[in-house]
């Protein structure tokens, strides 16, 4: 009998110890209430979740939530207008836990006329805000044109023209009032530097000239510069470098090459000017590509009449244009370093873009350096000063408007022949 006894003490003890790592391991339901510190009213919408799994739930509209969990499981508390809160489950299956509100999520500050910060929520006008960050990554080389796609309304047309001044549409209503650390501008923007732009304010609507005058009657576009680091260490050392190719055109015309300059079928040059056969017309649709001999641009001149002698009419080379473009550069390379205490900030920023066109010898080099200082004097009163240099050089700008001086234009209608093709079109010899 003591056998039996042994024996079925010895299968108790067995399973008892089999099921103690099950029980220790064991969930349980955990409720409880995320409350305010302020006010200790139930807070809705807080994300819940077992911190490193997917287990996770949100309060309801009281605060109240249950979650599956286990004594030591850290939870992770998160929300809008809500900080970041981490408790750890004890035994106690019903807990209540205190948030801080996130007063930066909870309120949207913006910079409006003369440097004036005020909430989004209590403004009475249509604006929206862009972070200059966002606009830096892929980079433009006019400030104003990486705003394409980011403001509902606001329309923005790169200009073709190296440092042409992008076309700005609010509304459909032409905007080119532009406001930089409070102080209006008249500017193509292109002396200011992406990376010097803290974010970008867009007022909308005639409301915007009850700050500015009338020259805001259609809106307004503010920009904020940085200012010194809030860095921990006291100073920041930053260093940004892009660079981004471009290949030649989007789209080029559908031309013939099978006619060169002049008009019906006939041609003769002597000046260009309308001196000889056709040669000061810009159509191209002289004779045929067939070898015949014809006075042209290039033709020698007879040393004794001093008049140009015929040489073979044939096509100087399909595909011209896309030959003789390349591809484009843009570099940009920006050095900032910043400072600050409880009391001051400083900010010194230098900035080189290099742009090289997609027709030969064509680029652009701009420089600027842009500083700024602030001093609080008291939490009412604050002094700032800002001052930006820019120096553009290039040795050549294309035209790339429609005219004689136009690359499109020429492939139209070239009177000497360098492109020989034309765009096709219905005529009547």
């Amino acid at each position: 009998m003591s056998k039996k006894l042994r024996k079925t003490g010895i299968q108790f003890l067995v399973l008892l110890l089999l099921a103690l790592p099950f029980s220790s391991f064991a969930q349980k339901l955990v409720s409880g209430k995320v409350v305010s510190a302020a006010d200790k009213a139930g807070v809705a919408g807080v994300s819940v979740i077992v911190k490193g799994t997917k287990n996770g739930t949100s309060t309801n509209a009281e605060g109240v939530f249950v979650i599956n969990a286990k004594a030591g499981d850290v939870l992770l508390l998160s929300g809008v207008g809500v900080k970041e809160t981490e408790v750890t489950v004890d035994e106690r299956s019903n807990i209540t836990i205190t948030v801080e509100q996130d007063a930066k999520s909870m309120s949207e500050v913006v910079v409006t006329a003369l440097g004036i910060k005020k909430e989004t929520k209590r403004l009475g006008y249509s604006l929206q805000d862009v972070k200059g960050a966002d606009l830096v990554k892929a980079r433009e080389p006019n400030a104003i044109n990486g705003l394409a796609g980011k403001v509902a309304g606001l329309s923005i047309g790169a200009s073709a023209e190296i440092l042409g001044r992008p076309q700005v549409v609010l509304r459909g209503t032409g905007l080119n009032f532009f406001v930089v650390d409070g102080v209006p501008i008249n500017s193509d923007t292109w002396n200011i530097s992406p990376d010097d732009i803290e974010s970008y304010t867009v007022l909308k609507g005639p409301t915007a000239a009850a700050l500015y005058g009338n020259r805001a009657v259609n809106g307004a576009i503010i920009i904020n510069t940085k200012k010194g680091s809030k860095d921990k260490r006291g100073f920041s050392v930053e260093f940004n470098s892009s660079t981004m190719f471009e290949k030649g055109f989007i789209a080029i015309p559908k031309v013939q090459d099978e006619y060169g300059p002049g008009d019906h079928g006939r041609y003769a040059f002597v000046d260009g000017r309308g001196g000889g056969l056709n040669d000061g017309d810009y159509d191209v649709w002289g004779p045929k590509f067939e070898g015949q001999l014809i006075p042209q641009y290039d033709s020698p001149l007879d040393p004794i009449t001093g008049a140009r002698t015929g040489t073979p009419w044939i096509a100087r080379g399909k595909d011209n244009l896309n030959r003789f473009i390349q591809t484009g550069i843009l570099t940009t390379n920006n050095l900032a370093v910043s400072a600050s205490n409880d009391k001051s900030d400083i900010r010194f920023s230098l900035t080189h873009t290099y742009q090289k066109g997609i027709v030969p010898n064509t680029q652009l080099n701009s420089v600027n350096f842009n500083t700024s200082l602030g001093h609080n004097f008291s939490d009412k009163l604050r002094f700032e000063a800002n001052m930006n240099y820019n120096r553009q050089f290039t040795p050549n700008v294309p035209d790339v408007q429609y005219g004689p001086n136009s690359m499109i234009y020429n492939i139209e209608a070239e009177p000497n022949g360098v492109f020989g093709v034309g765009i096709e079109r219905k005529i009547l010899l």
